[in-house]
């Protein structure tokens, strides 16, 4: 293969291996905001992951300090989406 053809073969699949971050509730259009918020971090951070999504997430989530500020934004609301009750003062996990 190429270089060109293995790097949008490899942008293909962390696409879609990011959009799996969301909630599966979540709508299309949080799958598509989250898919443009983290694709820079996920493939400059994470590309040795690709296209396991777990392993995306949890090296977005590992280096959270250093991917944008909409990236993170992002996977806090996935997280809140996962765990509404977290941090709600007379809940239990």
């Amino acid at each position: 293969m190429s270089m060109p053809l293995i790097r949008a073969v490899t942008l293909a699949a962390a696409a879609g291996a990011v959009m799996g971050l969301v909630p599966v509730e979540a709508s299309a259009q949080g799958t598509e905001r989250q898919r443009l918020a983290c694709m820079t971090d996920a493939m400059t951070l994470c590309s040795r992951d690709v296209p396991d999504s777990r392993r995306i997430e949890r090296c977005l989530r590992r280096n959270y300090d250093r991917i944008s500020a909409p990236c993170q934004g992002e996977l806090d609301a996935a997280s809140a989406a996962a765990n509404p009750n977290a941090g709600v003062p007379g809940t239990s996990r």
